[in-house]
């Protein structure tokens, strides 16, 4: 009961991200949750082969690392709006976003990973169940902030070469 109950409140939680990301920051928004699609898919597909069982604090884990993987989208999108609006073309406005976003993403998630590690190492059964869920999710952030939604924008201005702002 704990755990459908804990995955129903996740599924309402990722919706308003979903929602709430979609509706502030348009194109980049539906990037950022395609892209949160493959993080839950890399975490899950990372859980189960190292044959992990996802419990409720795993869970836990899991919904902590989501806010994660939106918090390095938000700091990489308001980069961008920023180089925009200091009037950098579009591509490049991408290209210098994701460069001064990467600072501030790598050492949050690093911190929390070496926390979360710590946790691993001190804890029992549910905390490092917590503890490697975080991790594992964490790596995933990490890939799909950096390196898919960046492949997406890529793809959706290699298509649209003459485009002269973006919906951040």
């Amino acid at each position: 009961d704990s755990i459908r109950d804990g995955i129903r409140a996740g599924i309402v939680g990722v919706a308003l991200v979903v929602l709430i990301m979609v509706t502030y920051y348009r194109l980049s928004g539906v990037l950022a949750v395609a892209a949160l699609a493959l993080y839950v898919v890399f975490t899950l597909a990372g859980l189960a082969g190292f044959g992990f069982t996802l419990t409720l604090p795993g869970l836990a884990g899991l919904v902590l690392s989501v806010g994660i993987a939106v918090d390095a989208n938000v700091l990489i999108f308001e980069r961008i709006r920023e180089e925009l609006q200091h009037g950098k073309l579009v591509r490049t406005a991408v290209d210098e976003g994701f460069l001064h976003a990467m600072s501030a993403i790598i050492d949050s998630n690093v911190s929390t990973a070496l926390t979360a590690f710590i946790l691993y190492l001190v804890g029992t059964g549910p905390v490092q169940g917590f503890a490697i869920t975080l991790i594992i999710g964490i790596a995933a952030s990490m890939i799909t902030a950096i390196f898919v939604v960046r492949t997406f924008y890529m793809i959706w201005l290699d298509r649209r070469p003459d485009m002269a702002t973006l919906s951040v």
